[in-house]
């Protein structure tokens, strides 16, 4: 005798109901992991970016005949003109720009423009170069403040805040002390 069993129709519901919350939920993971990866993502890049320019702004742009200026190579510098001898108190307590003289004795300019930040050299043509433009749907920050009465030490902080579109905003930061070691004794 062949016995014949079949599902009965409240088993097929409770099995396609068990199947759909396990697909659910594995999508529902799948997707949060995916946003988190992605986030992370951008906060990584922008903390290469701004690494990358805090390196550019230390080390210099390439000029004209592979000279590089630029903090790491300065005599003195300055918050304004006439650089390079602003006494300490005439600094604003943040600086979006700051002035320099290297052993050419040119003065340089590493300053913040519409969340760009522009390199001006006399001895490269055209005389300004963007360094740096921050991503879309950014905020970019860039502050230099003399810490030493001799001006000799000069700290540079570099933000950038990007808002995504999940609302969670990616960041990338970095703060540095820049020792003038070329100042004449």
């Amino acid at each position: 005798m062949i016995k014949k069993s079949a599902h009965t129709m409240t088993e097929l519901l409770v099995a396609s109901t068990v199947i759909v919350l396990l697909f659910t939920s594995v999508l529902g993971a799948y997707m949060m992991m995916k946003g988190i990866s992605l986030d992370s993502i951008a906060n990584n890049n922008l903390q290469r970016d701004v690494n990358l320019l805090l390196a550019t702004i230390i080390r210099g742009p390439i000029e004209p005949g592979g000279e590089m200026f630029g903090l790491r190579s300065a005599v003195s510098m300055s918050a304004s003109l006439p650089a390079p001898n602003t006494p300490l108190p005439s600094w604003p307590l943040y600086q979006d720009s700051i002035y320099f003289t290297s052993s050419d004795d040119n003065i340089r300019i590493f300053f913040l423009s519409n969340n760009t930040v522009v390199y001006e050299s006399p001895t490269q043509n055209p005389n300004k170069r963007v360094i740096y433009t921050a991503p879309a749907n950014s905020t970019l920050i860039l502050r230099f403040s003399a810490i030493s009465v001799d001006q000799q030490v000069v700290n540079v902080y570099i933000s950038v805040v990007q808002q995504n579109p999940n609302g969670i905003p990616a960041t990338g930061s970095v703060v540095t002390n820049v020792n003038l070691r070329n100042t004449p004794k």
